[in-house]
């Protein structure tokens, strides 16, 4: 049974799985010697909705021209009319004998039937409407491909009335795709690609009037203009291509289980250096490594590793590859003995020491190169722009188009390192990556569009088509520089930060020393511009909190640094000047001071109010702290005793009656022994619940209602694995155990969301509600797979069907012990950005080990 990806299909399989499972659980009743009821009043109601879903479906092929669907919805529709002429059949037998076998026989195949048979319709249907949509999307792939030969306005003009009606539908189309998809990556990419379509949309129709002009004109600049018509054609060809994949994808309903590079349900392949050496870490500092990381999984660091160290040179390179290989030495040692808790600390210490050296490495390279992002652009448009003589400005726009080209170049090589190295998640490194390749291929026709405006500088087409892309190419640096920013550990940037713009004084000392103006200018600007990223720092922590407090703490901040930045780069400039004069000296002197001064300050600043953001933790060594009162209350005074002593109470042989009976410990503890010892690598679902209690046993779930939450769906899913494991359980049990998942998962889905609107935090709060957006989906497809699975518990069981039902229910099982897993460490971070009058309390109290 394939797996749904969206909303609607969501809403009309649950209500079908909760009927279902009726049917089932009477049916067992039947099995356990009991009358079966008259079903003829619901069995009535199923036929006509069958008939009417039916008749639906048959209208639905009729009326397309999907040749696919054609072929495969009938046999959907054959099988839910042959369900519902079993229940047809069960409820006859039924009523003439409640006690019927063959009327149970026929229920049961009936309910499963009905079931499997809807959610094959569905999802066949889903899958036709996403190949219309791509096709639709071919149809604009079409006219694009058109623009190439266009040479005249009125060409032009009949081609806008013709792309027009076809893109704008698209756009609706996929929009609501968009929204009734469930899958918050692939929505959240769909949205960035059509954004692009709508920008790119208008652009390329300028860019192809300005072609037809110059054309028209048999003037000079004709080359310049196709490149910029082509490559904006083909920018969108690109963006509506992956438009195309990812509705492909999101029809897309297999859900085999995978197990990557040693890491059950993770496809490692798919993560950057950042989220594997993450996740690692994380295992390694848990007891529980059997079946969860191995010599493989190491092993793929340390290529990542050798692969991020080829965007770097000389000593740098070598002390990456250095420790690349110091991992691999320690991963050929104790790779496959990483229970042992030493060997497990070695490989623990040789991943972290890899982790910090590229993250140096990284953060490093983008102070460097994203220290200035506006000057290339502004000194290539002001050539554009002069009023040189045409000789001379044609010179001018090479020159600044060259150094364009080469700030390009390096930018997109670092952005590309951060995409591998850094970046927070697939989804972002696949950004990162896209808008550093659109940056670097801008470049060269953003340089075009610059010599057609100089060869045409009364033309309105030209200066709106070089406007056009340079907006383009401003706003793609900054997006690559913001993207860049949030991926890096916020701490190692101001420490080197703070270390380059001390650096940049003391050259600055050397430039006075030997009365070299030109030194002392290069070096002013380069602290000033490394300030002033600190102060976009600051700007960045300020927007992102709703904590009205630490708002003002960081803007006064903010405010403090600004006003050194303007004396130091002014005594600079008075000094550069005036090299000799020992009074602008002094004065340059005190404003670099006070400079290095206030750059300490923010430092601390960051380190007293913990806006180091979550991902820091791990490497950093920081430790949430325990929300609790500011002030303890105060010790009430002990009571004093006026009466005397109650008298003895009687022995305990002098007392009869039995010692009452121990209260049962509450439902979020391993009451029942599930988690005494590690299940086998053939008990994949209990394997994902050991995993997910080692992950949360380590918190006491007193005062922390996402914990014992998170406890009691690890409980759940390990007695749902010994419920199915070779059909121990019951039909029922099996059912109950899938429904109280399902509503645990909406509980700890209530209580994320809730702590999520008492944090302060907009980007912990956002991380927050993502991860835990899939649990309740997650939960949902649970339940509708066990209601599947209870099916051919009995009869049916080790069938190539009941094979592949269990596959499914194992891939889902692991995924959203996953999502809880991520959900409770987003809710760790997040309560540090609880305000403390919030009126909101989570505890995170960490349990004590047994040996102390």
């Amino acid at each position: 049974m394939p797996l749904y990806q969206t909303k609607t299909i969501a809403s009309i399989l649950e209500p079908v799985a909760q009927q279902v499972s009726k049917l089932i659980i009477l049916h067992e009743e039947g099995e356990d010697g009991n009358a079966m009821p008259d079903l003829e009043v619901p069995v009535v109601a199923v036929s006509k909705a069958v008939a009417n879903l039916v008749r639906v479906g048959r209208d639905t092929i009729n009326n397309s021209q999907d040749m696919k669907m054609k072929s495969e919805m009938p046999k959907s529709l054959a099988g839910i009319e042959k369900a519902a002429e079993s229940l047809a059949q069960a409820s006859t037998s039924l009523k003439s004998d409640p006690f019927s076998q063959v009327g149970r026989d026929h229920l049961i195949e009936g309910s499963r039937g009905i079931l499997q048979g809807t959610t094959a319709m569905l999802i066949c249907f889903d899958a036709s409407q996403v190949r219309k949509l791509c096709r639709d999307c071919k149809k604009v792939l079409d006219y694009l491909a058109i623009s190439e030969v266009i040479e005249t306005m009125e060409d032009l003009v009949q081609f806008v009335k013709d792309l027009s009606p076809c893109l704008s539908k698209v756009s609706h189309d996929v929009e609501e795709r968009q929204n009734d998809l469930l899958n918050p990556p692939q929505r959240e990419s769909l949205g960035l690609h059509l954004e692009q379509i709508k920008t790119l949309a208008p652009i390329l129709i300028c860019s192809m009037k300005i072609f037809i002009q110059i054309l028209n004109q048999e003037g000079t600049g004709t080359d310049e203009a196709i490149e910029n018509r082509n490559y904006l054609a083909k920018r969108m060809h690109d963006e509506i291509s992956e438009v195309m994949k990812i509705l492909e994808e999101s029809a897309q309903s297999d859900g085999s289980v995978r197990v990557v590079n040693g890491v059950s349900g993770l496809n490692l392949s798919e993560m950057t250096f950042h989220e594997v050496t993450k996740k690692i870490n994380q295992i390694l500092g848990s007891n529980y490594v059997e079946g969860q990381i191995n010599h493989q999984t190491v092993q793929h660091i340390v290529e990542l590793g050798y692969k991020i160290s080829e965007g770097f040179e000389g000593q740098i390179k070598n002390e990456i590859v250095d420790s690349c290989n110091e991992l691999d030495r320690v991963n050929q040692q104790h790779g496959n003995s990483l229970n042992d808790p030493r060997a497990r600390q070695t490989m623990t210490n040789a991943i972290q020491k890899l982790e910090v050296i590229i993250n140096e490495a990284v953060i490093n390279r983008i102070i460097q190169d994203m220290a200035d992002i506006t000057s290339p652009l502004k000194q290539f448009t002001d050539a554009v722009l002069s009023q040189e003589a045409m000789a001379r400005k044609r010179d001018l726009v090479e020159q600044k188009g060259n150094g364009l080209k080469q700030f390009s170049g390096r930018l997109s090589k670092t952005a590309n390192i951060v995409a591998f190295a850094n970046a927070r998640n697939k989804l972002r490194s696949e950004s990162l990556l896209h808008l550093s390749s659109q940056v670097e291929n801008l470049t060269p026709q953003l340089v075009n569009a610059g010599t057609i405006k100089i060869s045409y500088p009364e033309n309105k087409a030209a200066d709106e088509n070089f406007e056009n892309l340079r907006k383009q190419y401003a706003a793609g640096v900054q997006t690559v520089r913001d993207i860049c920013d949030e991926a890096i550990d916020i701490k190692t940037f101001l420490k080197q930060t703070s270390e380059h713009i001390q650096t940049s004084i003391i050259t600055c000392e050397e430039g006075v020393r030997t009365k070299q103006s030109q030194v002392i200018v290069e070096s002013t600007t380069l602290a000033a511009r490394l300030s002033n990223r600190l102060l976009m720092a600051l700007a960045r922590e300020s927007e992102n909190s709703e904590d009205l407090n630490l708002k003002k703490q960081v803007n006064q901040s903010a405010d403090k640094l600004k006003m050194v930045i303007a004396p130091f780069v002014e005594s600079s400039k008075t000094m550069a000047i005036n090299i000799s004069d020992q009074g602008h000296y002094k004065r340059w002197r005190g404003a670099s001071t006070n400079l290095l001064q206030m750059v300490t300050e923010v430092q601390q600043l960051f380190s007293e109010l913990n806006m180091y953001g979550q991902d820091s933790n791990h490497l950093q060594g920081i430790q949430i702290p325990v929300l609790i009162d500011q002030q303890p209350p105060p010790i009430p005074p002990l009571p004093v005793i006026d009466v005397q002593a109650p008298p003895r109470p009687p022995l305990p042989q002098d007392h009869v009656d039995p010692t009452p009976p121990r209260p049962p410990l509450p439902d979020t503890d391993d009451e029942e022994g599930l988690f005494t010892s590690e299940p086998g690598s053939n008990r994949p679902i209990h394997m994902a619940a050991h995993g997910l209690y080692q992950e949360v046993k380590q918190w006491d779930h007193t005062d922390n209602e996402i914990i014992a939450a998170a406890k009691k769906i690890a409980y759940l899913m390990a007695h749902l694995s010994e419920l199915i494991r070779g059909g121990k359980g019951t039909k029922r049990e099996l059912i109950a155990c899938a429904k109280a998942l399902a509503d645990a998962s909406e509980s700890i889905t209530d209580l994320a969301k809730d702590l999520a609107r008492h944090c302060t935090d907009k980007k912990i709060r956002t991380s927050l509600l993502q991860v835990c957006e899939k649990i309740p989906t997650l939960g949902t497809q649970l339940r509708v797979l066990s209601t599947v699975k209870a099916t051919m518990m009995g009869a049916n069981m080790d069938t190539e069907e009941d094979q592949e039902a269990m596959d499914m229910l194992v891939f889902n099982a692991q995924k959203l012990n996953q999502a809880v897993k991520e959900t409770v460490r987003a809710a760790e971070a997040a309560s540090i950005r609880v305000r403390s009058d919030a009126g909101f309390k989570l505890k995170w109290v960490r349990k004590q080990p047994w040996f102390q």
